[in-house]
């Protein structure tokens, strides 16, 4: 499964995905994860095909990778 613009695995090593999911009427954000790239790319269809049944296409639902953040240096 290639992905599309939104989803391509990056570069890098990247190995844990998160999916985004954007409604733009509400402005509401909310995320989900995270997951190996596959599953999270199955994740984000399976959120897709909810959000179409409901007639809410306008919700933005993208695959993000996730940057674990770096604990800072202890003093």
């Amino acid at each position: 499964m290639a992905g599309s613009a939104w989803t391509r695995r990056p570069g890098g090593g990247t190995s844990l995905f998160v999916v985004l999911v954007l409604d733009p009427v509400t402005e509401e954000l909310d995320s989900y994860g995270p997951y190996e790239y596959r599953a999270a790319l199955a994740a984000a269809a399976l959120r897709r095909e909810e959000y179409d049944r409901e007639d809410l296409g306008e919700v933005m639902i993208v695959v993000v990778p996730l940057h674990p953040a770096t604990p800072p240096d202890e003093a």
